[in-house]
């Protein structure tokens, strides 16, 4: 996967959390539901090849869509998305 498919994949899981405060478990369960629900584009195998090509990235992952959080948590935070994705298989 190219960088501009795994990059859209994480914009739209980043427009889905951009108003949270923290990336904590609940948002994690929230956004993995919308994955599997068919809230966000693909489905949860697409997703969690966007992620892993995402988390292999050097990034950056928050330079188009601007939220508030760092690289750092981002990075974290799609790290435990892909976890609770895998054990959602």
């Amino acid at each position: 996967m190219d960088t501009d498919r795994w990059k859209g994949h994480v914009n739209g899981i980043l427009y889905g959390i951009q108003f949270d405060r923290t990336l904590d478990d609940a948002v994690v369960d929230r956004v993995a539901d919308g994955v599997t629900g068919g809230l966000y584009v693909g489905d949860r195998a697409e997703t969690l090849v966007a992620l892993d090509e995402a988390l292999r990235s050097p990034g950056p992952f928050n330079d188009e869509i601007g939220t508030h959080h760092s690289e750092e948590s981002i990075s974290e935070f799609l790290g435990r998305l892909s976890t609770v994705l895998r054990a959602r298989g």
